[in-house]
């Protein structure tokens, strides 16, 4: 079972992002992690709502980071998609007739996250009491170095500029 917090459809979805290209956008997501197996067992809903100033559009291989790690033999040069394929490149990704949307952070702005345990807020420490051990140390201790995109699916966006009642209100 998983919340329903309202999402866009995917043409609303891909519309927002597809006018957006490579400008600074406010998105808000939705994840629904899986419990450990006896909160899954009692019918624990965890959902994690996160809200990002992002950007579209962008490719990947562009990307100041991408570029200098390749330049200082930190990382390989940059491969193919290791899962799904470009629908729209580089928007959106298909995988097993799903759809996902690429997103870039902005440097400087670290995303919010509120967490929720059968519909009710809760703190962190909390939320990940009801993980698996090794989720929760993910969660409760995560690598230092930020994510470069984060790959959302469609399906779990809850809107952009406009749906920020959720984590500010």
């Amino acid at each position: 079972m998983q919340t329903t917090s309202p999402s866009l459809t995917a043409a609303e979805i891909t519309n927002k992002i597809l006018t957006c290209k490579g400008n600074f956008v406010k998105v808000y997501w939705k994840s629904n992690p899986s419990p450990a197996a006896i909160h899954k067992k009692n019918g624990v809903v965890l959902e994690k709502v996160t809200n990002a100033v992002v950007r579209a559009g962008i490719d990947f291989s562009n990307l100041t980071s991408v570029k200098e790690g390749i330049a200082n033999n930190e990382r390989g040069e940059v491969q193919s998609l290791p899962w799904g394929e470009w629908k729209h490149f580089p928007y959106i990704i298909t995988h097993k007739e799903k759809e996902y949307i690429r997103l870039y952070p902005s440097v400087g702005n670290i995303p919010k996250v509120k967490y929720f345990v059968n519909g009710g807020e809760v703190d962190k420490n909390t939320f990940a009491s009801y993980l698996t051990p090794s989720e929760a140390n993910k969660l409760l201790n995560p690598e230092e170095k930020p994510l470069e995109c984060f790959t959302v699916s469609a399906d779990n966006i809850l809107g952009t500029d406009d749906y920020n009642e959720l984590i500010e209100g």
